[in-house]
């Protein structure tokens, strides 16, 4: 099996598929074409300042990463097929977004040759992102609305390059466990291709605003999550993409009369301009709703956590978006009273997430 991933440069996309090949324990390798590019260059004699390798003339980036793919198809025969004895990911970009303007990171003749099994694109925070960057050559060179628009291009590319193969695409959050990544590999993608039953994917609905407001029902939030996936189920939680917390804290420092705003990412403090933050915020805020769309997009049913009786417009619109994409839409919601829409939009009402195992257990969707 070969995985193509993507993402945008402080997305954290290496370090996190490396993880998963620790995970697995020897079973997947990573190949990350970057550094490929550069020792190649450096083995033709050639030393390029790792700053400067966008600036070149673009004949001669082409002709590198050529060279560079033509020495990779070489190796690949190993890890074709659903019996292949190791499985690889290809660890690149599609995209830059380097002096305002796009640069093509791939060549169609060569993803073609290569023939990826799986395509995904690893995804994180704006402001994550620009903190890595900011300790980069990308210094200064992007604002939070350049790399809000960047990670969709690059999402919006790897998802046309998949559907041009006709091969399955996945959306992956920096943020979630290595082994959320490893069992689309191996229990979902890997059975797939040898014609076995996959394991069950799941996007976990639940009333944001309110869940982030009471450490209990978070709590109780997490609780429903983990005992998913200790029976085998695939879970995407949408927190793992947290923004809004980003635009809700500049909103009020703009309110309060301040030009800046400070937050931590991977203890490097990082120090945003408020209007910086307002100039990317409809961006943000619309990638949200796009972004949590496509997990469901991806997942096979939709689970409702939703511990109040308050409305949620968020979790309603999830619901009814995923009823009426062909995915059973199962709700964990302990009260009596709720609405007929509710009823209406569900496939199954439960009161525990034990109720809800049970069921997945007598209709036989937990695959370990």
């Amino acid at each position: 099996m070969i995985v193509f991933a993507t993402g945008i440069s402080g997305s954290g996309r290496l370090d996190y598929v490396e993880a998963v090949a620790t995970e697995s324990g020897g079973k997947l390798r990573v190949i990350d074409v970057g550094k490929r590019m550069f020792e190649k260059s450096a083995e033709l004699g050639i030393r390029i300042p790792e700053g400067k390798i966008l600036d070149m003339d673009p004949f001669a980036l082409d002709y590198l990463r050529a060279v560079t793919f033509e020495e990779l198809l070489k190796e690949l025969e190993r890890y074709r097929g659903p019996d292949s004895p190791e499985d690889l990911v290809i660890s690149t970009h599609v995209c830059f977004r380097w002096k305002k303007h796009l640069i093509p990171a791939f060549n169609l003749h060569y993803l073609n040759r290569i023939d990826p099994d799986v395509y995904v694109t690893i995804v994180d925070n704006a402001h994550a992102i620009k903190a890595r960057l900011e300790r980069t050559q990308w210094r200064g060179r992007l604002k939070l609305k350049d790399i809000v628009v960047w990670r969709d291009e690059e999402t919006f590319i790897t998802e046309i390059l998949a559907a041009y193969r006709q091969k399955p695409f996945y959306v992956i959050a920096r943020r979630e466990p290595p082994s959320l990544l490893l069992d689309i590999l191996y229990r979902v993608e890997k059975r797939r291709m040898r014609g076995e039953e996959p394991a069950l994917k799941a996007y976990l609905s639940y009333p944001i605003t309110h869940v982030l407001s009471e450490p209990e029902h978070f709590r109780m939030k997490d609780e429903v999550k983990e005992a998913l996936r200790r029976v085998g189920v695939i879970v995407f939680d949408p927190i793992t993409i947290d923004e809004a917390a980003l635009v809700g804290l500049a909103e009020n420092a703009q309110r309060s009369g301040a030009d800046n705003i400070d937050v931590e990412v991977d203890s490097y403090r990082l120090e945003l301009e408020v209007q910086e933050v307002m100039d990317a915020r409809s961006d943000i805020i619309d990638q949200i709703v796009a972004r949590d769309y496509k997990l469901i997009d991806q997942s096979d049913v939709i689970v409702v956590f939703y511990p109040t009786t308050a409305v949620s417009p968020g979790v309603l619109n999830e619901i009814h978006y995923g009823f009426t994409h062909n995915k059973d839409v199962y709700a964990i919601f302990p009260h009596e009273v709720r609405s007929p829409f509710f009823e209406y939009y569900t496939t199954r009402i439960f009161k525990s997430h034990e109720e809800l195992v049970e069921h997945l257990a007598l209709w036989g969707k937990l695959k370990q």
